[in-house]
């Protein structure tokens, strides 16, 4: 756990004024970024889908194009081109996590208000944690991030071509298409109103639904047997509730100041698809993606302007509540990252 520890107390010092300057801040982002870098790359059988992957690079490796069993190109065209220059799965792991860490920390020193937070919840709600595990889907979330900027400015068809891209890594980033349209809309009565009531009625209706789905792509009914088809328990529906009730203030500035919805709208519906998770674990995937842009929504709320409550104290409780998170993942062994191993432990082993 150490090697975390560390990373968390390192990245909480980018707080003080003096390194929020814009030339700190870089410093400060390629400082962490490689920390997080070399961590992830370091790993070793740490993640629960490590073996999978590393069996699935030396398979594409040894078939190259055919065979390989890929439906996402993206991945598929990684794994080759790392094992036409190295045939090492620790090199794939290298230039893997470079690529990620390059799309998520460039993002967040372009469009964060508070870089030094956000990196701090990277790493504390489970997004770094995450990118140790589901490899396929952590590359596309963090290319997914880059639909941001079209998003603020309403430009739907540049915002489904990030989108597009990133589905040639994780085909379940094609929620987003949809997400793109509903997360530009005024974050209205009206509009909240009847996207609890449509998850509602996709929440009961949830089995039928995915017979149906199933039917038309069979070759996905094995999930239907294993452990992860089963639900979770409404503890977990917590954190998604407390950034929701967090981000108040920011969904109040968004209505004065008719600004952007994206960011408030990003963290109502990323409660609203972890819902689904109470029914059947597996479809936590589906809030990966706007779970994301909480890194800027979070920091966002914080700094807001709110009279009861200063700017200060809210962040604070931010803090607080996401090292509280932290730990709670690290007893429940999230993503199979906890504890960290490198690679001196295989050397070690007797």
């Amino acid at each position: 756990m150490l090697p975390y520890y560390l990373l968390i107390g390192a990245s909480l010092c980018g707080a003080p004024p003096p390194l929020q300057r814009s030339n700190c801040k870089w410093g400060y982002l390629l400082v962490m970024g490689l920390a997080c870098w070399l961590l992830a790359s370091l790993r070793y059988v740490t993640g629960f889908d490590y073996r999978f992957y590393e069996s699935a690079f030396h398979s594409i490796a040894a078939s190259g194009l055919d065979g390989a069993g890929w439906s996402e190109p993206g991945y598929l065209l990684l794994n080759l081109a790392v094992s036409l220059l190295w045939n090492d799965y620790r090199a794939f792991l290298f230039v893997f996590h470079l690529l990620l860490t390059v799309l998520v920390f460039t993002w967040i020193g372009r469009y964060s208000p508070a870089p030094w937070l956000s990196v701090f919840l990277f790493i504390t709600l489970q997004h770094f944690a995450l990118s140790m595990n589901f490899l396929r889907q952590a590359l596309a979330a963090a290319i997914v991030l880059w639909a941001y900027p079209f998003l603020k400015s309403r430009r739907f068809l540049p915002a489904c071509g990030v989108v597009l891209l990133a589905a040639c890594f994780h085909r379940t980033a094609l929620i987003m298409l949809p997400l793109c349209v509903m997360l530009t809309l005024p974050p209205t009565k009206l509009h909240y109103g009847l996207a609890a009531c449509s998850a509602g009625a996709a929440y009961f209706l949830m089995d039928p639904l995915i017979g149906i789905a199933l039917s038309i792509v069979p070759k996905y009914q094995h999930y239907l047997t294993e452990k992860y088809w089963q639900g979770n328990s409404f503890l977990y529906l917590l954190m998604p509730l407390g950034c929701f009730l967090f981000i108040i203030p920011l969904l109040r500035q968004t209505a004065w100041e008719q600004s952007s919805p994206v960011l408030a709208n990003s963290v109502f519906y990323a409660l609203l698809l972890q819902l689904f998770i109470t029914r059947h674990f597996i479809l936590e995937r589906l809030s990966i993606y706007v779970a994301m842009f909480s890194l800027l929504a979070l920091p966002a709320a914080a700094l807001a302007p709110c009279r009861r409550v200063p700017s200060a104290v809210r962040t604070g409780v931010l803090i607080a509540a996401a090292l509280a998170y932290f730990l709670f993942a690290a007893s429940q062994g999230f993503h199979g990252v906890y504890p960290y191993h490198g690679v001196w432990t295989r050397a070690l082993a007797p």
